[in-house]
């Protein structure tokens, strides 16, 4: 169990571990996606009370419309008013999902809109979530509608990002304020996800009881290669599952075993990467932490000799009785005592 309003470098570490594991032995990509968006909502808590931190997680992927299975054709149909979408058009996917009612667990059950079709620049541009996590990734929205080759080798690797948001309730960015935010007390969202090899961008989004710091919500960059590399053991092979065209996918888009090995190793190099530069991270952050408690000790000593010294040239106290005390200065003798004392 994590919690997330105390999430840490280690919390990360053990999280990613087991994110990245889901795309081994896992008949598709939709079945991975499942267990990650399961994992995070059934793992992420409050230590306090053991109450479930999130409402709702879901999985989006970029896909386009003719390898769509048909029920996910018939909902993107549904939006363009039943006109059918050219082949090649990218469309919003629902992967899976995971939450707290009993119909939020299955993508097939309780989402009317399963696959919204991004017909052009305008139209994206017009949905408020998908618009500004397109911009929060860092890209923009023509490169995700139809990514030149050239541009995607070298944005692919790179795009690994959050989009954050502090105050669900009213935020611009999250048209669900009737029907989730509200009713179910959501107080943020937190998405994060990246480009696959494909050319897919992919989205984690988590809908949250609570709230959490900007600088926690950057850690789940890490979790974002992980997803990645767990998504590419499927990525353009077989996506959804029970699906009928994946063979035909595969041969459209000539994809073999060395080549899905060859992006396996890219993204575990990535990963090592990013871990690497957590490690420096850290490794800066604890150096600042060493360098402020050594400048403290310095100070600390400075201020004790100080006082050794002051206390060195004050004027001593010589204890004689109980009841008795005499003042005593250097060089001057007596100067005082106890009328207590002076009886004869």
């Amino acid at each position: 169990m994590y919690d997330i309003t105390l999430f840490t470098p280690q919390d990360i570490a053990k999280c990613s571990l087991v994110l990245r594991q889901f795309g081994r032995n896992s008949a598709s990509m939709e079945a991975s996606s499942q267990k990650i968006v399961k994992y995070i909502y059934q793992h992420f808590c409050d230590s306090q009370t053991g109450e479930n931190s999130c409402v709702l997680v879901r999985l989006f992927k970029t896909h386009p419309y003719g390898e769509l299975e048909d029920s996910l054709q018939q909902s993107a149909r549904r939006l363009m008013n039943g006109k059918s979408p050219a082949a090649d058009m990218k469309c919003w996917t629902l992967l899976a999902t995971a939450g707290i009612e009993p119909q939020w667990n299955s993508r097939h059950t309780g989402v009317e809109n399963t696959a919204i079709p991004l017909v052009s620049t305008e139209v994206v541009a017009k949905m408020p979530a998908i618009a500004e996590t397109i911009r929060q990734f860092g890209l923009d929205i023509p490169t995700v509608l139809g990514i030149e080759g050239e541009r995607f080798l070298q944005l692919e690797p790179a795009v690994l990002n959050i989009f954050h948001v502090s105050e669900a309730k009213g935020s611009p960015f999250i048209p669900e304020q009737d029907s989730l935010i509200i009713p179910y007390k959501v107080k943020s969202t937190l998405t994060f996800g990246g480009l696959l090899r494909s050319g897919s961008l992919f989205a984690v989004v988590i809908f949250l009881k609570v709230k959490i710091p900007p600088s926690t919500a950057q850690l789940f960059k890490h979790l974002a290669l992980s997803v990645k590399t767990a998504l590419s053991l499927s990525d353009e092979k077989t996506v959804f599952n029970n699906s009928k065209t994946s063979e035909n996918i595969v041969k459209s888009h000539n994809i073999y075993e060395n080549q899905l090995l060859e992006y396996q190793i890219a993204s575990l190099i990535q990963l090592l990467d990013f871990s690497e530069q957590e490690m420096l991270r850290q490794a800066a952050r604890f150096q600042r932490i060493i360098d402020k408690l050594q400048r403290e000790l310095a100070d600390r000593k400075n201020k004790e000799q100080a006082l050794q010294a002051s206390q060195e040239s004050f004027p001593g106290i010589l204890n004689t009785r109980e009841d008795a005390v005499v003042g005593v200065e250097e060089n001057l003798g007596m100067h005082s005592f106890n009328q207590g004392e002076e009886q004869i």
